[in-house]
C-alpha cells in the first residue's frame, strides 16, 4: 500500500473526523448557541399568546355584520327583517348580538355562580347576626332599666307604706322581692323554707320584659294616686293636681329629658 493512499483502518482518519462534527440540529459551539438562543426569545417575544389572539379573532367576528349575501340573512329579509332593527313585533329589542361571556379556568360550569350565592349568604349570615347582636343588646338594656326602675317605685312604696302602717302591701311585686318574702315567713310559720324557696322561684320566673313593664306601671300608678309620688321627679306633692302641676306624666319616656 503506497504512502499516498490512507488505511481506512488507521488512527488518522478518526482524527480528521473528530476534527468537525457537522451532524444537524446540534450546535456544540458557544457563540452560535447563545446567538440561537436569542433568536428564539426574539421570535417567542414577537408571537401573541393565544388567549389574546382568539380574543381578537373573537371581537373581529362580533363587530363583522353578517353579509346581506348569507343565506339565513336572506331567509331573514324575506319574513320581514331589516339590517339595524330588531327582530319581533316590539321596537325595543336588542338590535345587538348578545355579548358572549368567554368562561376561563377550569373550575366547571357553575362553579363562579355557586362560590358568588355562598358569598351571598355569608354576607347575609353575618349582616343577620349583627343585627340579632344590636336586638338582643338593646333588649338586655331595656330589661335592665326596667329592673332599676322596678325596684325603685318598690323602695319608694314600702317606705312610704310603712309610714302609714301597712302590715302587708297591696300587691305582692310592690313590695322588694326580699321584704316581701321575710314577711311571708313571719306571718305563715307553717311552711317550711322549701315551699318559701319555691315562691322565690317562681317569682324569677316571671320576671320577663313585659311583665316587669305591667308591674312597673301598676306600681307607678299606685304610688301617683296614693302619695302623689313620682320615682323620676323624686318629689311627692300635696295632691294629683299639684303633682300634674309639675311632672310631665307617668312613665320614664315622660321624663326622657330630664332623666
Amino acid at each position: 500500500m503506497s504512502d499516498s493512499e490512507e488505511d481506512y483502518m488507521s488512527d488518522k482518519l478518526l482524527q480528521n473526523c473528530e476534527k468537525e462534527d457537522i451532524r444537524p440540529g446540534l450546535i456544540f459551539n458557544r457563540s452560535k448557541k447563545r446567538d440561537h438562543e436569542l433568536y428564539k426569545k426574539t421570535v417567542s417575544s414577537q408571537k401573541k399568546p393565544k388567549l389574546d389572539t382568539e380574543n381578537e379573532i373573537r371581537e373581529q367576528g362580533l363587530q363583522t355584520a353578517i353579509s346581506s349575501e348569507n343565506k339565513g340573512f336572506k331567509l331573514l329579509e324575506k319574513m320581514g327583517y331589516k339590517a339595524g332593527t330588531s327582530l319581533g313585533k316590539s321596537e325595543k329589542g336588542v338590535t345587538q348580538p348578545i355579548r358572549i361571556e368567554v368562561k376561563l379556568g377550569n373550575k366547571g360550569l357553575g362553579h363562579k355562580t355557586l362560590l358568588e350565592e355562598r358569598k351571598r349568604k355569608k354576607t347575609e349570615v353575618n349582616i343577620n347576626t349583627e343585627r340579632n347582636f344590636k336586638a338582643s343588646k338593646i333588649e338586655k338594656n331595656e330589661l335592665h332599666i326596667l329592673k332599676k326602675d322596678l325596684y325603685k317605685a318598690q323602695k319608694a312604696c314600702e317606705d312610704l307604706d310603712f309610714r302609714n302602717e301597712k302590715q302587708l302591701p297591696d300587691k305582692n311585686f310592690f313590695w322588694t322581692k326580699h321584704t316581701f318574702l321575710e314577711l311571708t315567713k313571719k306571718k305563715k310559720k307553717e311552711e317550711d323554707e322549701d315551699s318559701s324557696e319555691e315562691d322565690e322561684d317562681e317569682v324569677e320566673e316571671e320576671e320577663t320584659k313585659e311583665v316587669l313593664a305591667e308591674q312597673l306601671h301598676d306600681l307607678l300608678e299606685y304610688l301617683r294616686n296614693n302619695y302623689f309620688y313620682c320615682i323620676y321627679c323624686v318629689a311627692r306633692a300635696t295632691d294629683i293636681e299639684d303633682l300634674n302641676s309639675f311632672c310631665p306624666g307617668i312613665s320614664r319616656t315622660d321624663h326622657d329629658d330630664d332623666i
